[in-house]
């Protein structure tokens, strides 16, 4: 399984992620905050605390989505 290297948290919700095997993934997240699991990252200052563990994106409060969950949302 591809690991996270660098989590980027950039404009209109978008997330860019970067595996360590030089992919680039990019996903919008902006859907996703009418969601009750995401809503909290519709606080900007909480979507550019995005961070990674190298296994997954987490932000302050809880949140968290991995490696797999990142790829299913850029697939659909």
């Amino acid at each position: 399984m591809a690991k996270i290297t660098q989590v980027t948290p950039g404009a209109g919700y978008v997330l860019t992620v970067r595996l360590d095997n030089n992919s680039v993934v990019s996903i919008d997240l902006k859907k996703k905050l009418r969601t009750v699991r995401f809503s909290e990252l519709r606080d900007k200052e909480v979507f550019k605390g995005a961070k990674t563990d190298g296994k997954m994106v987490y932000w302050p409060g809880g949140l968290s989505i991995d490696v797999d969950e990142i790829l299913e949302i850029a697939n659909k």
